[in-house]
């Protein structure tokens, strides 16, 4: 192939091809394209981006670049300093290549795009890269997709806590529920009390912050007393998946108490029939849905308290504050008679936050999603059997649960800038 075409197809400004050399590695063919400056070319500072007129030789660089068909692809060039008069002695400044790296930036944009769906073991065999090589550029894509996400637009947070390793260690996950590109995770870090928040308030700005109208959460006294200090009078909505877990807890309660009266053949029954009573009566098919059917036959305590768990969620579905407030009223006086102090203790946790699930009837958000994002998290460390980065952790969840992690084959960074 002639050295024109060539220069043309790597489509490099102010270089051209002058040789080309392929060379065995392995199993694996390697070309090698010798580079040389374009008469007229001209010299920027890498301090102030200014054109620079003298310059003295620095050194040889090889760098990767993409691949040329099934062939692993070399660039070598003499490398220069400039002597800026504002700047003094500089390395030469390359719009394709960063100044320490060994990577073009078109080979480290793909490297990046393919992290979002591959693991990083995975990339760095198939681009024949240090898996260290490619958590670095996959990080560094990462931190700065963030530092240059639009945050305006968001009115309504959602925050929500995941444990992570052992003991008792969290990370607060805060939200955007009603950004300009949708719901997505903008910001994690660590711990759950109210002076563990303070660095997010800072990082998302006060002026972000007075736009500020909701906040979706659970009934963490932490969450609620952050978001209060710093947004005043904002509306509170709890999460609906929050409570009906603390209303699944309560029927589980009440499911130990009637298997440790049981006796005979009702033990046997109960015994394994724990998922089967707290899932969603309409989830459950087949035989579980017999198993429940017996459960329920045999004790009339945990039928009651079955029952008054599956219309407890009609809550919800009242776009009247009265009418809601008329279902609750109603679903408490169910409960006289009935002996299920669980559920009398989930009704008075219920009443003392229950302006919180109003809220619901005035702002309709996503309240699935917050717990969606919980799962994912969970789902990215359980994937990568463990982080050893924590930042790094971060920056790959909130990659997964927002618009930075859109999986684009041809990016347009891939090309090389003029």
């Amino acid at each position: 192939m002639p050295m024109e075409n060539l220069t043309t197809f790597l489509g490099i400004p102010g270089f051209k091809v002058v040789d080309t050399m392929q060379r065995k590695r392995g199993w694996r063919s390697q070309v090698i394209l010798s580079l040389e400056r374009e008469r007229g070319f001209r010299f920027r500072c890498s301090g102030c981006d200014q054109e620079v007129a003298e310059v003295t030789r620095y050194r040889k660089r090889w760098v990767r670049h993409l691949f040329m068909w099934q062939h692993a692809t070399f660039l070598r060039f003499e490398q220069y300093r400039v002597i800026c008069p504002r700047c003094g002695l500089k390395v030469e400044a390359l719009p394709w290549l960063a100044r320490y790296e060994r990577v073009t930036m078109p080979l480290a944009a793909l490297v990046a795009e393919l992290c979002k769906v591959m693991t990083n073991k995975a990339v760095g065999r198939l681009m024949e890269l240090h898996t260290g090589t490619v958590k670095t550029i996959d990080k560094a894509a990462m931190q700065k997709a963030q530092a240059e996400r639009s945050l305006d637009g968001i009115t309504v947070l959602g925050t929500d806590e995941i444990a992570v390793g052992k003991g008792q260690t969290y990370w607060h996950l805060i939200s955007g529920m009603d950004g300009p590109r949708g719901p997505e995770l903008l910001y994690i870090g660590e711990g759950r009390k109210e002076k563990d928040l303070e660095p997010f308030w800072k990082w998302f700005g006060p002026e972000r912050t007075a736009r500020i109208t909701h906040g979706v959460m659970d009934m963490w006294k932490g969450f609620i007393h952050s978001f209060r200090a710093h947004v005043p009078g904002i509306v509170l909505i709890f999460d609906k998946f929050h409570i009906l877990r603390h209303l699944s807890e309560a029927l589980n309660k009440v499911r130990k108490q009637e298997f440790v009266k049981a006796k005979g053949r009702f033990r046997g029954l109960l015994a394994g029939k724990k998922f089967v009573l707290l899932a969603r009566k309409a989830h459950v098919r087949g035989k579980a849905r017999e198993a429940l059917k017996d459960v329920l036959s045999f004790s009339k305590k945990l039928a009651r308290a079955h029952l008054l768990k599956e219309s407890f969620v009609h809550l919800w579905s009242y776009r009247s504050k009265t009418c809601a407030r008329r279902f609750f009223t109603e679903w408490v006086k169910e409960l006289r008679w009935k002996r299920l102090k669980p559920y009398e203790k989930f009704s008075r946790m219920v009443e003392k936050h229950f302006d919180g699930i109003l809220a619901c009837c005035d702002k309709r958000v996503k309240l699935g999603y917050i717990e969606a994002t919980n799962l994912h998290a969970r789902n990215i460390i359980r994937r990568a059997y463990g982080y050893r980065d924590k930042e790094y952790m971060k920056l790959k969840i909130l990659q997964a649960c927002s618009s930075l992690g859109a999986f684009r084959p041809w990016n347009p960074s891939f090309n090389i800038p003029p």
